[in-house]
């Protein structure tokens, strides 16, 4: 298993976010007064005091806690942008307002509809937008992509509670279902679940610890594993061949031990649900390479 990993200042890391913050505003969306203005001004002050010299008079401002959220959050918002600055969609638009709803810390968020699931399905359009795919973001599906002959469909859930990881998964699978039947050509129509486990893993934030970023990708990756092992017969025994797997997403914040650096943990795993000697399996293949590559 290969690990993309890239150190930046926090100089740094506020630039890439006012950039962000930059483009929701040229969209006319309001984000000041959002979680996402929360975690611009602590990112700034952060900047301030790298700038001078002065970072521990920031930790005694801000807390631990405020600062280790505003780094997971900003991740998955810098994801959004890179991905998705390119669009001019106003149905993106409305998605991407929903996105800025919620708690500000990620401990209070609540098992209802979260701004947070609109975040992760962004985060995941942003990753076929990167491979060069265009998103249907009108559609009822949480995205409809067209990749060549065939209607792709995904669908994303962010799971927030273990005791309905099961229930959430069969959902999943039940609107792919529905979006086949529905597709103008229900013959060429494929789709997957995206899955969010961060929650269920790390509900309350804390850092996963790994002495390189080496051995932080591994652990990352082992969560992922576990929870395939523990789940994958919930989509491997679906009598629907055209959904064809499970894409796994654990985001979570971890600290190399070594140098006592924080880091924000993307680890994305995929499973296939149709049996490997099948041309479903060599699409689901192709689809998860360019979409999901591996990053050395």
């Amino acid at each position: 298993m290969t690990h993309f990993y890239a150190s930046e200042t926090y100089i740094e890391a506020y630039s890439k976010l006012s950039e962000a913050c930059a483009w929701l505003d040229s969209l006319g969306i309001e984000y000041s007064k959002t979680r996402v203005g929360r975690y611009q001004k602590i990112f700034g002050a952060l900047a301030k005091h790298q700038q001078a010299g002065t970072l521990e008079a920031f930790h005694e401002e801000h807390s631990f806690e405020a600062w280790v959220n505003a780094a997971h959050e900003v991740a998955e918002l810098v994801r959004m942008y890179e991905g998705l600055s390119g669009e001019a969609n106003p149905l993106l638009n409305e998605r991407l307002k929903d996105s800025l709803k919620g708690q500000e810390l990620y401990v209070l968020d609540s098992e209802n509809r979260s701004g947070r699931d609109f975040s992760f399905e962004l985060a995941t359009a942003a990753k076929f937008v990167r491979a060069g795919l265009a998103v249907d973001f009108g559609h009822e599906a949480d995205l409809r992509v067209q990749i060549n002959e065939f209607t792709f469909f995904v669908e994303c859930k962010r799971l927030k509670s273990a005791k309905k990881i099961r229930k959430r998964i069969k959902e999943g699978i039940n609107q792919l279902h529905k979006r086949y039947v529905k597709s103008e050509n229900s013959h060429t129509a494929r789709g997957m679940l995206a899955l969010s486990i961060g929650k269920t893993v790390n509900k309350n934030l804390g850092l996963l610890e790994g002495n390189d970023d080496k051995v932080l990708g591994d652990i990352a990756f082992s969560h992922n594993c576990a929870f395939i092992n523990r789940y994958r017969s919930h989509w491997q025994r679906i009598s629907d061949q055209r959904t064809l797997g499970v894409a796994v997403t654990l985001d979570t914040p971890g600290i190399i031990t070594s140098n006592n650096q924080l880091v924000t943990c993307h680890e994305v795993t995929i499973n296939n649900s149709v049996p490997v000697d099948t041309s479903d399996y060599d699409y689901f293949l192709k689809i998860a390479n360019h979409v999901f590559p591996r990053r050395t």
